[in-house]
């Protein structure tokens, strides 16, 4: 005896299939499309996370000038955060076999994480110094406004 599905079911059935099939493929083409989006708009010239991330937070408050003038001051840093950031990841990837070796050597391991701490606190010591050095230089009138709560 065959199995019988009923004209109203296999409607149904295709038509739910019709549905999953395009919402995979919505998700395939988005996830495709992002990822083409960040590899091509994601220029090189970019400036470094940390640097990014340090001008964030100022966006809203300051002018485009004085913005504009406190990148310039930190994009001076540029090549060396890159190279730590380089050394951050030779630590990393260090640190990566020291955890993978079959008996691993717990002292060598807190060893590469101080190093990775010290790396890490470095970097952000530089920008964020470098960051006031530059507010200080703005005239009071402009920094006054770093005194209004965050957006």
């Amino acid at each position: 005896m065959a199995f019988r599905i009923e004209p109203k079911t296999r409607r149904a059935l295709l038509w739910g299939l019709l549905v999953v099939s395009l919402a995979v493929n919505a998700f395939f083409i988005g996830a495709t499309v992002t990822d083409l989006a960040r590899f091509r708009l994601g220029s090189e010239d970019r400036s470094p996370r940390i640097i990014r991330t340090e001008l964030r937070w100022l966006k809203n408050r300051l002018s485009p000038e004085a913005l504009e003038s406190i990148e310039t001051q930190l994009n001076v840093l540029k090549p060396d955060i890159l190279a730590r950031i380089d050394r951050l990841k030779t630590l990393r990837g260090e640190l990566n076999d020291l955890v993978a070796a079959p008996l691993p050597d717990k002292a060598q391991i807190d060893a590469h994480l101080r190093n990775i701490r010290i790396e890490v606190g470095a970097m952000q010591e530089q920008v964020q110094s470098r960051t006031f050095e530059a507010l200080l230089n703005l005239p009071p009138e402009q920094r006054a406004a770093l005194a209004r709560p965050a957006n």
